[in-house]
């Protein structure tokens, strides 16, 4: 510590929609340490989330690699780098072995993290502080916001902030004005996710795409990231009328100033999601293998669209599976869902 001003390492590697829910945490920490080194380790993946972020002092990246050896090199000269900067707090988000390691490399005398069993792969061991979570049903920014009240961060808020520069948002600025012109609603639709229990059917968006374009009052635009142009493609190519599908972004920054853009965002439990709703877009999010209660947007409005896994009381079998419950979750829902958030928006202006 030097003159009594804290140097905090915060370590969250990755996925791109949980470095996103672990920015109310940041301003909090900012709010309560005004003059501290705030630093975050993360993956280059989510790293553009973070870069230029008025709340950090420095973004510190880790270029993973698919082949080890380059991969244990880059780890180690993250860690070097890591000792070398003699951090007095660090707070892993993450809890895994990974982020464990680069917190004990630290060598912070505080080194925060998660209690078992919300700490894994060990993690817990690098820890002097751990924090207990008073229910396993928390959503996740309220956990990463329980782990900055250990340090005397009170009533954060849900408030996210993601830095977009003034070129980016020209970029962004001059698309739109080029494209929609007639005053309608845009709703960006983003269907490709990773996993496959997070899938709504490809022919659903489709199916929700055209209700939206049959209703009169909206376009929508069909978003999509790395190696995902096929399936915005395909939910095209399977809509009646025409979805548009929207240009490559060529980073996080554009598509978060995309997101911000729209007037209305739908979608799965991904990265992009979270993404809109930290730029303040009113998100609808259908949900299938993960829990809304764990996984909802951190900013309202917003609405989820959720089958549990128990079946109802007048069918024979016990429990649904996640494509069964996903498929019970219609287009004619998700289009009235829309109608509502569009609703209660517009009384909002």
């Amino acid at each position: 510590m030097i003159n009594g001003v804290p140097r905090i390492l915060l370590v969250r590697l990755s996925a791109i929609g949980d470095v996103v829910r672990v920015l109310p945490a940041l301003h909090g920490l900012r709010e309560t340490f005004p003059n501290a080194q705030i630093d975050w380790v993360v993956e280059r993946r989510s790293a553009d989330l973070l870069e230029g972020h008025p709340d950090l002092d420095s973004v510190l990246v880790f270029d993973r690699s698919a082949e080890w050896k380059r991969a244990a090199k880059a780890f180690w000269a993250l860690c070097n780098q890591v000792r070398g900067n003699r951090y007095d707090i660090a707070v892993d988000f993450h809890g895994i072995f990974k982020s464990g390691v680069i917190v004990a490399f630290s060598g912070a005398a505080e080194r925060r993290g998660f209690a078992r069993p919300r700490s894994r792969e060990v993690s817990y061991l690098f820890t002097n502080k751990k924090v207990r979570l008073p229910s396993p049903h928390l959503n996740r920014i309220e956990e990463n916001l329980l782990l900055v009240e250990s340090l005397g961060v009170r009533n954060p808020g849900m408030n996210a902030t993601i830095h977009v520069p003034q070129e980016v948002r020209d970029e962004v600025d001059e698309f739109f004005e080029q494209t929609f012109d007639s005053g309608k609603w845009v709703v960006a639709m983003h269907a490709p996710v990773e996993r496959p229990e997070k899938q709504w059917p490809f022919e659903y968006f489709a199916q929700l795409a055209d209700l939206l374009l049959a209703d009169g009052r909206f376009e929508v635009l069909l978003t999509w990231g790395p190696g995902q142009f096929e399936q915005a493609a395909r939910v095209a190519a399977k809509a009646r009328r025409n979805p548009l599908i929207a240009p490559e972004m060529p980073t996080l920054k554009h598509y978060a100033w995309l997101a911000h853009h729209a007037d209305l965002y739908f979608g799965g439990d991904t990265g992009p999601t979270h993404i809109a709703s930290a730029m303040g877009t009113p998100v609808v999010v259908v949900f299938g293998g993960t829990d809304p209660a764990k996984h909802a947007p951190c900013r309202k409005p917003f609405e989820t669209l959720y089958v549990p896994p128990e079946a109802p009381k007048d069918e024979t079998r016990k429990t649904l599976s996640v494509e069964e419950r996903m498929r019970r979750i219609t287009p004619e829902m998700a289009y009235d869902a829309c109608i509502r958030l569009t609703a209660a928006r517009k009384r909002l202006e």
